[in-house]
């Protein structure tokens, strides 16, 4: 019997610590503690959407590449992305169906996949292992992503 009077006293500090404790985390700033910022280096540099940024590809033989995109295979290259060098990452084409339709149009403006840890996994851009360059061949205003992007920030849908 004192058993069950041990047990449940210990549930109730339990209980009480807890609920101390979900008051403290979602009412943090009215007891004046701040949160953490929580951005990753990338995110203040490649999706800084107050400038256009400039990616730079650099390759030994780029017109060989193009004629092999349609492969998906990784090729070693530099990218420079605002005046940054980034040594020896992955890049290939991306995508099925615009794959062939760059080709139906008789364009060489694929997307591609970037992977910065493809030869190297310690390898990133600021915390960012992967991105991916759309060629918005069907937007000729070039604007659709980005509002698109914009809306879905605006009403709080995360990108991670």
């Amino acid at each position: 019997m004192s058993a069950n009077k041990n047990i449940e006293r210990i549930c109730i500090v339990i209980t009480v610590i807890t609920l101390i404790l979900s008051l403290l985390f979602c009412n943090g700033q009215a007891f004046c503690i701040q949160m953490k910022a929580s951005a990753i280096g990338y995110e203040n540099r490649i999706f800084d959407n107050s400038k256009v940024h400039k990616i730079d590809i650099v390759m030994n033989d780029w017109d060989k590449f193009i004629e092999g995109c349609e492969s998906e295979e990784y090729s070693s290259c530099n990218i420079s992305i605002d005046g940054e060098l980034i040594k020896n990452v992955g890049l290939r084409a991306k995508g099925k169906t615009s794959l062939s339709s760059v080709k139906s149009m008789d364009s060489d403006r694929y997307s591609f996949k970037v992977e910065f840890d493809q030869y190297d996994s310690t390898k990133s851009y600021h915390g960012l292992d992967k991105l991916c360059l759309n060629n918005i061949i069907q937007d000729n205003t070039y604007m659709k992503d980005y509002l698109a992007y914009t809306l879905m920030n605006d009403f709080g849908v995360g990108f991670n």
